[in-house]
């Protein structure tokens, strides 16, 4: 008994001997990674909303505020009248209200119905009034300028708080044809386009008299319409309030280079965001953690708020914490709006215990990994089980047409040539009868009437074709038209197509590779704008004639018009109605889209340096992300194992539809897996392709890996772990 206690003892103290040495860190270490820098680098790679880069570094609230009451029922109506002519003793009044009235400098903006190209422009200056305050709107000629809505500054001093009383009017034209045609805003059309009819024509009147009398929304044949003014105010100051959030941090890896990484636990984790919080200012700071890398995963928790003002500075326990990935969001807010925060830096570093390093037997030999743009706008995606898209394919007879196509976007540049070719020749007004945004309502007005529309019409068929496949396609606004973008796996981008006349693509003409939008935006302004930035007011910015120094070649099947049409010299403005959905949600959208000058506010507009930002909109973006966003690629996260013989990867993807993930391990064929999987590396040469796939079969672009693996047993890798430590 006495023999059998001792070993017993010895048994027990050997286990427990051996449990705190496995426990300990035998081969590990403490390592420390970290993240971030000038706030610069959190708006270029991570989320936002109503900022832009601060001249003076970091990042603040946008400078432009736009003040309006009728932009969800502004436009062309079938419905009746949605216009009215200031002219003689016929004037306007406009009353827009101002919590605060301070601004550095003020605009007047105007929509008018005055025709674009032709002789139907206001012949004398349209003269204003801002509470008692007289300025003058210049006339101008449509051949000089291509926009037919206006502004012009007046002193911001001439503002109040509460109701600002605008009067319109202009006295030297003899006939209506010599006065400014001003576009209305239905009260019956606000629905449709995303706003409340309740209050539609209380702040808008029309005098007769020449302002000796007033009648609040006295339109149409009867004086029975209500309707508002498109009228508004645009103001240089900041706007209420925004917000900025960092990308995913994988706190195992901050912003090493590093494609492995091996198991870490967090120990220790630090964060410090400095800003500058002017008086009446404020920035609020919020964390939230998860465990996947995705920032749109259901593994996240809330954000919490960590503190506010100018700066904050938190230690927080590794145990505490217990997660790799990690976000912040910072909250800019502002009552002075002649003053904005700054968000200047934003630092994390952590400090973890590495269980073991990675291996040096495994080779990294090439990867293509990139991480994917995300943008900060919630796009939305046409379901992929609408029964539309059948209905589609089975009516027109697609499967047809792009039979034999090898590629995606062979069978791309098919539908291209088919919605050309459907309705050419029968261009027209889209009115009567302005057709939904949808492929079979567009089909339908075709049977009905003999006439597809214009450019909206050609491209959005065109939009409905590409969806009924699974590829994602989106209207872009350019001057004076629209075009198709349609998303390509095979080149990993978005693609310009214009179904509309020209039936055509566009290319580098080195490469052969076509390009998107923004790519033929940057050309232009290289082009013809090389040292300056647009004047909206002044500048003749369409219909440009192409040179050879743009390197552009156009694609097609069959080409139609002329040259001088086409996407590059109409790319100096961009602007997108941030969806698809149209089957699933028809509305809200603009009135009549493109018969008028696009006075709706729903729009994320695209600005530079070189393109100032349009003083009728509010919501603009400078990051190519947002409305370029990468969908269908796929991000993989791998981690190391404690034996060195397989890797731990984690699959990430942005795809509307998702349906699941595939694997190609050393060319055996394609087979599907979820987001997690183990990687069983070979002797030698190993390679993996990981892709995504919708639910409409679309297969992403994917990620690639090429990996050497240099057999290395556990004891001899330990030990010799063991003498570096």
């Amino acid at each position: 008994m006495k023999k059998a206690r001792v070993i017993s003892v010895i048994i027990v103290v050997f286990l427990t001997t051996f449990c705190r040495l496995w426990a300990a860190p035998v081969v590990g270490r403490t390592v420390s990674v970290t993240w971030g820098g000038n706030a610069d680098l959190v708006y270029d790679t991570g989320f936002m909303h109503m900022l832009m880069k601060s001249p003076d570094g970091g990042v603040t609230l946008f400078n432009m505020d736009l003040v309006n009451n009728d932009a969800p029922g502004a436009g062309y109506s079938e419905k009746g009248v949605s216009s009215d002519i200031i002219w003689g003793k016929i004037r306007a009044r406009k009353i827009l209200n101002l919590d605060d009235p301070r601004a550095k400098k003020a605009w007047l903006v105007v929509f008018t119905a005055n025709a674009w190209g032709n002789s139907n422009y206001p012949k004398y200056p349209l003269k204003f009034m801002v509470n008692g305050n007289a300025g003058a709107l210049p006339n101008w000629d449509p051949r000089k300028s291509s926009e037919t809505y206006r502004w012009t500054d007046f002193p911001a001093v001439w503002l109040k708080k509460g109701a600002n009383v605008i009067e319109l009017s202009c006295p030297e034209a003899q006939t209506a044809k010599e006065g400014w045609d001003i576009y209305l805003a239905r009260a019956d059309e606000f629905e449709e386009g995303g706003g409340d009819p309740r209050d539609v024509g209380k702040t808008s009147l029309k005098s007769a008299d020449g302002g000796e009398s007033w009648k609040e929304s006295p339109f149409g044949p009867l004086g029975q319409t209500r309707a508002e003014y498109s009228v508004r105010l645009s103001l240089d100051r900041f706007v209420k309030t925004g917000w900025l959030a960092t990308p995913v941090i994988d706190l195992w890896k901050g912003d090493s280079p590093d494609v492995i990484v091996p198991f870490r636990t967090i120990k220790k984790l630090k964060i410090a965001i400095k800003s500058d919080v002017p008086t009446g200012t404020s920035v609020t700071y919020y964390l939230r953690k998860g465990t996947a890398p995705g920032p749109f995963s259901e593994e996240w928790s809330s954000y919490e708020p960590i503190g506010g003002g100018p700066s904050v500075e938190q230690e927080i326990n590794g145990d505490a914490f217990s997660r790799r990935f990690m976000q912040l969001r910072a909250v800019l807010t502002r009552d002075n709006p002649l003053s904005a925060p700054t968000v200047k830096s934003v630092q994390v570093s952590a400090e973890h215990y590495e269980n073991h390093p990675l291996h040096p037997n495994i080779y990294i030999v090439d990867v293509y990994n990139p991480p994917i743009k995300y943008s900060s706008i919630s796009w939305e995606w046409e379901p992929w089980d609408r029964p539309e898209f059948q209905k589609l394919r089975t009516r027109e007879n697609l499967d047809r047409r792009i039979a034999g196509s090898q590629t995606e976007f062979d069978a791309q540049v098919k539908l291209l040539d088919y919605a050309t070719t459907r309705c050419y020749r029968s261009p027209g007004t889209p009115i009567p009868e302005h057709p939904g945004w949808d492929a079979l309502s567009i089909l339908d007005r075709i049977d009905k009437t003999g006439t597809v529309g214009m450019c909206i019409q050609y491209n959005n068929l065109l939009n409905g074709c590409h969806m009924a496949y699974g590829w994602q396609a989106r209207l872009v606004n350019i001057i004076g038209h629209e075009v198709c973008e349609v998303w390509n796996d095979e080149f990993g981008k978005w693609v310009y197509m214009d179904a509309s006349y020209v039936n055509h693509y566009v290319c580098d003409d080195k490469t052969g590779i076509p390009l998107n939008m923004l790519e033929l935006h940057n050309r232009y302004l290289d082009s013809f704008y090389t040292d300056r930035p647009i004047d909206w007011m002044n500048d003749t910015i369409g219909q440009k004639q192409m040179s050879p120094d743009q390197h552009v070649r156009r694609g097609s099947l069959s080409f139609h018009e002329p040259i001088d049409h086409n996407g590059l010299t109409l790319a100096a403005s961009l602007r997108m109605v941030p969806r698809n959905n149209w089957y699933e949600k028809p509305y809200p959208r603009p009135l009549t889209h493109g018969v008028y000058w696009w006075p709706w506010d729903g729009y994320i507009n695209w600005y530079d340096k070189r393109t100032p930002p349009r003083r009728q909109y509010s919501w603009f973006t400078d990051r190519p992300r947002d409305m370029w966003p990468d969908i269908n690629t796929v991000h993989v996260d791998l981690t190391s194992s404690f034996n060195n013989r397989e890797l731990f990867l984690r699959f990430e993807t942005y795809m509307p539809n998702f349906s699941h993930f595939e694997v190609n391990e050393n060319e055996t064929g394609w087979k599907q897996t979820d987001d997690r999987w183990t990687w069983f590396l070979q002797s030698g040469r190993n390679t993996l392709l990981v892709r995504a796939v919708s639910k409409l079969s679309v297969k992403g672009k994917p990620s690639t890996f090429v990996i050497n693996h240099v057999d290395a047993p556990l004891d001899e890798h330990i030990q010799e772990a063991l003498k570096k430590r």
